[in-house]
C-alpha cells in the first residue's frame, strides 16, 4: 500500500517543503479532495534510448532522429523536435482510475504544432477510449477524453508560452462531472462534462508523450508530433483544485529558462550546408526583413519547425554582425486565433522614422488575406502585433487573384507599401498603399501591372520596391508558376509622386540559370545594396524527411546598376574574411577529354579561377565526382548555344533528388577569358560570373567519396588560373 502523507490547508504553507514525497496522498480537507500518485516520469536518465516510469517501473522506448537531454525543472527533461521524437510503452489499466483523474506535467514548448500536438495521450489510434494533454497550432492547451465511450474535448483560451517552463495541471471527473484546467498555479478553464466512467482499454493501456494518437497528416507528414521540452509528468487519482495546483507546483521553485538541446548531428550529411544561412532543422522558405539594427543585420523568413511544408507558417528570425555568419534566433511571429489564424506570411522589416523596429506582414484566415503590423522594443527579438490590425482587411476590388506580400519603403514623408496580387484576365501587378503614421493607410491603385500574354505570369508574389545610390529605382517581382517555373525579374525606372516610371519596356531577369528565388534587399553598414534570396532543395518530401530540414538561403550579393539599369550582381566583400588555407594551382592547361586536371576533393570551398577560353566549344567543372557511383554534377558554357548549362543528370543515385538539366543565356565570344568565383558548400552552389551575373545549383550525390573537383574542356583547349580556399565557418 502506498505511503501517505496528510495535509491540511491550515498548515499548508508551513508543511509544503517538509512534506514532500515521491508517493504523496493530498488531502484536502476542506473541500474533502484526495490525490495520490499512480504514475511518474522524470526523465532523469543520464544517456540512452529509453526512460522509465518511477512507480511500476516499466521502461519506454524514446524514438526519433536523436535522443536529446537538457537541464529541466528537476535534473534533466527531454526535448522533443517536433518531427520524429516520441516515447511509448504502456501500462496496466487496472492502476488507472474510472471516476477522477489529475495530471501534471512541466512542458516549454519551442514551436505550436500543424494539428494537435500531445504532450501526453493515454490512448491508442483509432481507439474510443482514455485521455490526451496536448495543444493546438495557436498554443491553447487541449484536452480530449472518452467518457464511456464517447468522445470530448476542452480548449483553453490561454496559450502556453514558447521557450519558458510552464506547470500544466488538468483534473478530470466524471463523477462530478467537472474538468478543471491550470497553468502556473491560475484556472484557466473549468467546464461540465458527461457523468459516467472514464473509458479505458482492457488489458493494458498505450502511453504516447510528445505524439497524438489521432493519426493526424498532411501528405507523409504526421503534424500531432509536440515540439520543446517536457519533464515531471505525474499521474494522479484524485480531482485537482486550486491548493492541488500550488501543492504540486512548489515542489519545484521557480525553474530557469530552458536551454533547449536540439541533440542535432549532420556530421554524416554531406549534402548539409556550413556556410550559407540554414535553420538548424525543418522547413525555411521565401527570406525578408532584411534591415540592419544597432551593428546588427536582421533576417526573418517563413519557417515551420514541425512540419516540412507550407502549413501554420511563422517568421523564423536570424541575426548576424557582417551578413555572412548567421545564428538562428528565436521565431518571432505566430498565428493567432481570429484574422491570421490560417498562418504569418511574408513581409517586409523596416525601422520606423521615429526609430521604432517594426514589420509588415500578410495575414490569412483561410479565406482571404489582409495586411498586419508589429513592433518590437527589444531590437526584433520579440514583435507585438499591432492592437489595430489588420491595418489593410482585404485586397482592394481590382485585383481577383492572391494579395500577399508587402514591402514598405520611406520617401519623401510618407510609408509606402506595394503588395502582390494580379487580375486574371491581364496580369500580376503590384497594388499600393501610403500611411503617414504607418498605422492608417490610403489605398491609391495599382502601382504597376504586367502582361500575362506576355509572358509575365498571371500573379506577382514577394515584390521589392528598393532605391540605389544614383537615385534610380528597382521594381522586382516573382513570377508564381504556370507553365512556367517561378522565376524573378525586375524593371529599373524612377518612383516620384506614387508613380513607377520603367526605363524599359520588358522586364530583366536576375539570374542566368533560376534557381535563386524571393531575395530580400537592403543597405549594409558601407551603403552598398545588399541582397540575399531562397535557393530551394527542389526534391521530393521523402527525401527532405530523411533530411530533417528543407531549403536554405543564398550568400550575401552585392548589387549595382549599370548604364542600361541592368543589376550587376557579386559576392559580398565580407565572405573574403571567411577564406581559411590557400591552394594555389596556377596556370592549368585543360585539354579535350583529360581528367585530374586539379588535385582536389572537397564539398564546403571558394574556387576563384580566370579561364582563358581559348578554341573550347565548351568550357566548365565537375564537382562531386564519385569513383564509386560514378556520380558526377556537370557546370558549363556551351559557346554554340550561347548558354550556361547546369546537368545534375548524373549528380545522385537517388530517384527522389532534382536530376535535371537547366540552361540559361549568357554571351561570351570564344577566346575571350571568364572570371568566375564559385562557392561550393555541401549541395549549394553559387557562381558569379565577371563580377555581373549569378546563378545557382542544388545537387545530391549518396556516395560518401562524392567530392571530387576537375576542370574540363570539350571541342578544343584552354587554360585557367586556380585558386582554391577552404571556408572557415561553423
Amino acid at each position: 500500500m502506498k505511503k501517505m502523507i496528510f495535509l491540511k490547508l491550515l498548515f499548508a504553507v508551513s508543511l509544503l517543503t517538509s512534506c514532500y514525497d515521491d508517493d504523496v496522498v493530498f488531502v484536502d480537507e476542506t473541500d474533502n479532495l484526495r490525490i495520490n500518485k499512480l504514475l511518474e516520469f522524470k526523465f532523469d536518465e543520464a544517456s540512452g534510448n529509453t526512460t522509465t516510469e518511477s512507480e511500476t517501473g516499466n521502461t519506454f522506448e524514446i524514438e526519433g532522429k536523436a535522443v536529446s537531454r537538457m537541464a529541466g525543472v528537476s535534473e534533466s527533461a527531454i526535448f522533443f523536435d517536433g518531427l520524429t521524437n516520441e516515447i511509448d510503452g504502456e501500462i496496466e489499466t487496472n492502476l488507472l482510475p474510472e471516476d477522477e483523474l489529475t495530471i501534471s506535467l512541466w512542458a516549454s514548448p519551442r514551436s505550436y504544432p500543424v494539428g494537435t500536438a500531445a504532450m501526453l495521450a493515454m490512448t491508442s489510434e483509432g481507439s474510443s477510449n482514455g485521455i490526451m494533454v496536448g495543444l493546438n497550432k495557436f498554443g491553447q492547451i487541449v484536452v480530449q477524453y472518452f467518457i464511456d465511450g464517447s468522445f470530448s474535448q476542452t480548449v483553453t483560451n490561454e496559450i502556453i508560452p514558447r521557450n519558458q517552463w510552464n506547470h500544466i495541471l488538468v483534473g478530470i471527473s466524471p463523477a462530478s462531472q467537472s474538468i478543471a484546467i491550470y497553468m502556473n498555479e491560475e484556472l484557466l478553464t473549468t467546464a461540465n462534462i458527461p457523468s459516467g466512467s472514464i473509458t479505458w482499454p482492457t488489458g493494458s493501456t498505450p502511453i504516447s508523450i510528445g505524439k497524438n494518437t489521432m493519426g493526424e497528416m498532411m501528405g507523409i507528414f504526421d503534424i500531432d508530433y509536440y515540439s520543446g521540452a517536457l519533464d515531471e509528468i505525474q499521474i494522479y487519482s484524485g480531482f485537482s483544485s486550486p491548493a492541488v495546483a500550488e501543492f504540486i507546483s512548489s515542489q519545484y521553485g521557480s525553474p530557469a529558462a530552458p536551454d533547449y538541446n536540439l541533440g542535432l548531428d549532420y556530421s554524416g550529411d554531406n549534402n548539409r550546408p556550413l556556410y550559407h544561412p540554414i535553420p538548424d532543422f525543418g522547413w525555411a522558405n521565401e527570406s525578408y526583413g532584411l534591415v540592419g539594427l544597432d551593428g546588427t543585420y536582421h533576417m526573418f523568413y517563413q519557417k515551420n519547425e514541425v512540419f516540412l511544408g507550407i502549413a501554420n507558417q511563422n517568421w523564423g528570425h536570424f541575426t548576424s554582425s557582417d551578413l555572412v555568419d548567421w545564428e538562428e534566433q528565436d521565431a518571432v511571429l505566430w498565428p493567432s486565433t481570429g484574422w491570421d489564424n490560417f498562418g504569418i506570411w511574408s513581409g517586409d522589416a523596416i525601422i520606423l522614422e521615429d526609430g521604432t523596429p517594426a514589420v509588415v506582414y500578410t495575414g490569412v484566415d483561410g479565406i482571404k488575406a489582409g495586411i498586419g503590423t508589429a513592433f518590437s522594443d527589444d531590437n526584433y527579438q520579440t514583435l507585438d502585433k499591432f492592437d489595430g490590425n489588420p491595418v489593410i482587411p482585404a485586397a482592394p476590388p481590382e485585383v481577383d487573384l492572391d494579395f500577399r506580400d508587402p514591402y514598405v519603403i520611406y520617401k519623401d514623408g510618407l510609408y509606402h507599401m506595394i503588395i502582390g496580387s494580379g487580375i486574371s484576365s491581364i496580369g500580376g501587378n503590384v497594388v499600393y498603399y501610403t500611411s503617414e503614421d504607418f498605422e492608417n493607410w490610403d489605398y491609391k491603385g495599382i502601382l504597376f501591372q504586367g502582361q500575362s500574354n506576355q509572358g509575365e505570369g498571371s500573379f506577382w508574389e514577394m515584390p521589392v520596391l528598393h532605391e540605389f545610390e544614383d537615385g534610380r529605382f528597382i521594381l522586382l517581382v516573382q513570377k508564381t508558376p504556370d507553365t512556367t517555373p517561378a522565376i524573378t525579374f525586375y524593371w529599373t525606372g524612377s518612383f516620384e509622386n506614387g508613380v513607377f516610371t520603367p526605363d524599359f519596356e520588358d522586364p530583366k531577369y536576375l539570374e542566368v540559370v533560376n534557381g535563386f528565388l524571393s531575395p530580400a534587399v537592403t543597405l549594409d553598414d558601407q551603403g552598398r545594396t545588399t541582397a540575399i534570396g531562397i535557393i530551394p532543395d527542389e526534391v521530393a518530401p521523402e527525401f527532405q524527411q530523411q533530411q530533417g530540414y528543407a531549403n536554405l538561403f543564398s550568400l550575401a550579393q552585392v548589387w549595382t546598376l549599370d548604364e542600361d539599369g541592368t543589376i550587376l550582381i557579386e559576392p559580398h566583400p565580407n565572405l573574403e574574411n571567411y577564406r581559411g588555407e590557400e591552394i594555389s594551382f596556377g596556370t592549368v592547361d585543360i585539354n579535350p577529354g583529360s581528367t585530374d586536371n586539379i588535385d582536389f576533393t572537397g564539398r564546403h570551398f571558394e574556387m576563384e579561377t580566370t579561364i582563358n577560353t581559348g578554341t573550347a566549344d565548351r568550357f566548365g567543372f565537375v564537382l562531386g565526382q564519385a569513383e564509386t557511383s560514378g556520380e558526377e554534377y556537370r557546370v558549363y558554357y556551351d559557346f554554340g548555344a550561347q548558354e550556361w548549362v547546369v546537368d545534375a543528370s548524373d549528380s545522385s543515385t537517388s530517384d527522389l533528388v532534382r536530376r535535371d538539366v537547366r540552361r540559361g543565356d549568357f554571351s561570351i565570344n570564344q577566346g575571350n577569358s571568364v572570371e568566375l568565383r564559385v562557392f561550393v558548400d555541401g549541395s549549394v552552389l553559387e557562381v558569379f560570373i565577371n563580377g555581373e551575373s549569378h546563378f545557382t545549383g542544388r545537387f545530391f550525390p549518396e556516395s560518401n567519396d562524392a567530392n571530387g573537383v576537375d576542370l574540363f574542356t570539350e571541342g578544343g583547349s584552354a587554360s585557367a588560373e586556380v585558386t582554391i580556399y577552404e571556408i572557415e565557418n561553423n
